[in-house]
């Protein structure tokens, strides 16, 4: 039995209808003021789509438009989307996860080529993968897995190193995955300095770990 909150928004599942109907009355005689809305649905803005094939969708369409309202592709570029931005990458789109932190760390001192980049993001999500998310497929067998990649130095700049030695970073991503179903990944940029790609490798493995 698993049993998520979030502030006032409960999730309750298990494999046992009947033990999932004896919990709700045990927190009702607890004197607990709870609705049961039935089967999900959606869950903190993230809609949930059981198939019959046994896949889970994880889409967010709504919050998408909710945050091309804000970057307003006509108008110059706005600050406070890098949150839902974020949100959004860590519920159900670890495709835009690279961008989404790479962007990030300039939302301070943004330049034109950052805003041509998110207004590229906006038209991503909006014309391409709206209605796209996270596919869960769970397979018992399957144990936690971790899968890690690394660059280095990838955003090596010989001429602007002097200026900027953060150009000398490697950035690494890993995705934490059980019954084959992801859930933990994350981009970032490596605090150390690597000198191989050898290196590199090994520090976004101690990362993921």
């Amino acid at each position: 039995m698993m049993y998520v909150l979030y502030t006032d928004d409960s999730l309750l599942a298990g494999p046992d209808q009947s033990e999932i109907n004896q919990i709700i009355k045990d927190l009702k005689k607890a004197r607990l003021d709870i609705m049961v809305e039935g089967d999900i649905q959606d869950f903190l803005g993230i809609n949930i789509d059981c198939k019959k094939d046994g896949t889970v969708h994880l889409t967010q369409p709504h919050f998408i438009d909710n945050i091309l309202h804000d970057l307003n592709l006509d108008k110059p570029n706005t600050v406070g989307y890098w949150r839902k931005l974020n949100y959004l990458e860590k519920a159900t789109r670890s495709d835009i996860a690279y961008i989404t932190h790479q962007c990030a760390r300039f939302s301070s001192d943004s330049k034109v080529e950052h805003g041509k980049a998110i207004r590229w993001l906006g038209r991503y999500l909006y014309a391409a993968t709206r209605d796209k998310g996270t596919i869960l497929k769970p397979i018992e067998n399957k144990d936690l897995e971790v899968y890690v990649d690394a660059d280095f130095s990838g955003n090596w700049d010989y001429e602007g190193v002097a200026e900027d030695m953060d150009t000398a970073q490697s950035r690494h991503g890993y995705i934490i995955m059980y019954a084959r179903c992801p859930i933990l990944w994350k981009s970032q940029m490596q605090m150390e300095f690597a000198w191989s790609t050898m290196e590199s490798e090994y520090t976004g493995l101690s990362y993921a770990l």
